[in-house]
């Protein structure tokens, strides 16, 4: 299947370039549906709309198990300095996690089996939104999208691989993700005389470094976990010691015990050195995507198929899991699934990861990930 699918490499640039150049936010994606629902018409696809994205189906042999394909639609809010000719249309928008590769290996494994003799389960693809954002598969699992489904896949540009490699783990994948917002009230007051008011900034400060004991002296060094701040916002003058200030993190965690003691703790912690510096403390938590927990079975199979299509030493099992999140979590809780790592380093010079404004994957993965996907969806006849 890989070399089919290398015949149709200038197809599957196009495809990737053109959804490179329109890339959307959340669930609002009229330009990628369009696009993709074109492809799918071209190749006589059946699809339709759902939850914001788009759900195709490519029938298999009678009575041939129903497998599912999650491929991610939407982009970020990054500002594209890649200078390619491809680049970005929309300003400040751009595919710098790699969901228009993961739309062109969809689009290409259903090219593939279209033109198959060969007998293949059926694949349903869901083109799914606002995977970035809030959640776009949970929305399409309460539309239906998972009924009949045996079995699930999920491909992810990996730049830590060279093209023609996959990585694969059983087991816990990615981590789960919690988010939190911090408001500190205190009492305000010129900053010459801080012993008149009761300082955010200072109290803010001490707080946000007591956060990073939570991971580093109450989890045990071989139980993953992540704790982070990434904004504070407080004042308006160098001057003035502010009333009020904000910080917003979030916790990464592999262990469902953990991420029940960390978030308990944050509270706790939060609460209590705010009231110890005579500040108040409102604590809110958001829960975000569960852990992502890859079948055995489902792993096994890809791992044969990765095997047979690419060369078993090209097949690596990654060390450990990541702390990074995704919400094909959703998806694995109900199905049994594999989250899969599609290599897509550029050779030579420093690589970019993902997320950044350089961020570009090597379109030799491409035919990779639309062989992968065809051919598992036959092995399972």
């Amino acid at each position: 299947m890989y070399k089919k699918a290398q015949t149709i490499q200038p197809w599957l640039t196009e495809v990737h370039q053109a959804l490179h150049r329109i890339p959307e936010l959340g669930r609002d994606l009229p330009e990628t549906t369009a696009y993709v629902a074109e492809r799918l018409d071209e190749m006589s696809v059946p699809h339709c709309p759902c939850a914001g994205g788009l759900v195709a189906e490519l029938a298999g042999e009678p009575g041939a198990p129903v497998v599912a394909l999650r491929a991610d639609m939407d982009a970020l809010p990054v500002e594209e300095a890649t200078g390619l000719p491809q680049a970005s249309c929309h300003a400040g928008k751009m595919h710098a996690c790699g969901h228009d590769a993961h739309m062109a290996c969809a689009l290409g494994a259903l090219r593939l089996l279209r033109g198959e003799g060969e007998r293949a389960a059926t694949l349903r693809v869901l083109f799914q939104p606002a995977e970035e954002t809030d959640g776009g598969a949970a929305k399409m699992i309460e539309a239906g999208v998972l009924d009949g489904v045996s079995s699930a896949l999920c491909l992810h540009v990996a730049p830590s691989l060279a093209v023609g490699q996959i990585g694969v783990i059983s087991g816990p994948a990615r981590g789960a993700s919690d988010m939190f917002n911090v408001t500190l009230r205190g009492r305000g007051c010129h900053g010459a005389y801080p012993h008149l008011g009761a300082d955010v900034v200072a109290g803010g400060a001490q707080i946000i470094s007591a956060l990073q004991l939570l991971v580093s002296r109450e989890t045990s060094p071989l139980d993953p976990a992540v704790l982070t701040v990434g904004t504070f916002a407080a004042g308006t003058a160098r001057n003035i010691i502010p009333d009020s200030a904000r910080f917003e993190g979030i916790v990464r965690t592999l262990d469902p015990a953990t991420r029940a003691r960390t978030t308990a703790r944050v509270r706790e912690l939060v609460e209590g050195v705010a009231a110890a510096l005579r500040l108040s403390a409102e604590v809110e938590f958001i829960e975000g995507y569960p852990a992502l927990i890859n079948d055995a079975e489902v792993a096994a199979a890809v791992r044969r198929v990765g095997a047979r299509e690419l060369g078993a030493e090209n097949v690596i099992t990654p060390p450990c899991p990541q702390l990074g999140v995704d919400d094909f979590a959703c998806i694995a809780e109900r199905v049994p699934g594999c989250y899969v790592d599609l290599g897509a380093r550029r050779p030579g010079g420093v690589e970019e990861p993902l997320h950044s404004p350089r961020f570009y994957p090597d379109e030799g993965c491409l035919p990779v990930g639309a062989a992968l996907i065809a051919a598992w969806a036959q092995s399972l006849m």
